[in-house]
């Protein structure tokens, strides 16, 4: 099996942004606390991906200047960490990543709002957006769950949930879906191409390599809309397959040892 081709599968919409490749590979690899990569690592990792040094440079850069990550330097080698506000973010994310099913509460709720100004109507939408709130209309929210009396809000809970095409349909929209499926195709092709060799013989660097694409190209789908239950999705949506998909593959191709991964050259941290 050509690992190569499985990079080329899960990169044919082209280069992931880097900076967002290596949130990724930092969410999927170094996310606990007190785990760093170095740079020599990350930079082996990101270029079997086919990431370019200089990209790399700028990316890192640009990820300890917005507290994502920081970092410290041994001799002539750099050590990366997720800040705590990074590793926050990561942590908050992963339930979403790697759940094996979907979220599925026995009762809703759905909040009304009387006439209010427009300012005070706004900032009200941009909290409950926050708490995960899927809006269903101009001064309609639906939640999980029953739900907590809001002063100025009409609460209503129950088990039953009649969800009609118009409210699936603005859950999943048409470029988004599409996304889905273009992942979707690319899978087959890696998946294929996977199947040829044993997971276990793959290198610990073609191991992380695979990881970090195939959790990026799935994070940037599934954190783009709420957690819905698939009964809230188009019948045709994809998601509810690719989540069974990636995770079977994640399972498959397992944890690389990192200390085993034979280091770039050394990446400077200045």
């Amino acid at each position: 099996m050509s690992t190569a081709r499985v990079i080329s599968a899960l990169t044919r919409d082209g280069e992931p942004r880097t900076w967002s490749l290596i949130v990724t590979a930092f969410g999927d690899l170094a996310r606990s606390d007190g785990a760093e990569l170095s740079g020599p690592v990350l930079s082996a990792i990101t270029g079997r991906i086919g990431v370019r040094p200089e990209a790399m440079r700028v990316a890192l850069h640009r990820l300890r200047k917005d507290g994502w990550i920081a970092s410290r330097r041994a001799g002539r080698v750099s050590y990366y960490r997720l800040t705590p506000a990074g590793r926050a973010e990561a942590q908050a994310a992963s339930p979403r990543i790697y759940a094996t099913g979907a979220p599925a509460p026995e009762t809703w709720h759905i909040l009304v709002a009387g006439p209010t100004e427009m300012a005070e109507r706004l900032a009200l939408e941009s909290r409950l957006a926050a708490e995960g709130y899927v809006a269903l209309a101009p001064g309609a929210w639906l939640g999980p769950g029953e739900g907590a009396d809001r002063e100025g809000l009409l609460r209503l809970a129950g088990p039953d949930l009649s969800v009609p095409g118009w409210l699936r349909a603005a859950n999943m929209p048409p470029e988004l879906a599409a996304a889905y499926a273009s992942f979707a195709a690319h899978l087959d092709e890696a998946e294929t191409a996977l199947a040829e060799t044993d997971p276990a013989a793959l290198s610990d660097l073609d191991r992380a390599a695979l990881r970090v694409l195939i959790v990026h190209g799935w994070r940037r789908l599934v954190l783009r809309h709420p957690a819905l239950p698939d009964a809230l999705f188009p019948a045709d949506w994809r998601g509810a397959e690719l989540r069974r998909r990636v995770a079977a593959l994640l399972d498959a191709i397992g944890h690389p040892a990192l200390d085993r991964i034979e280091p770039a050259p050394v990446l400077s941290g200045k």
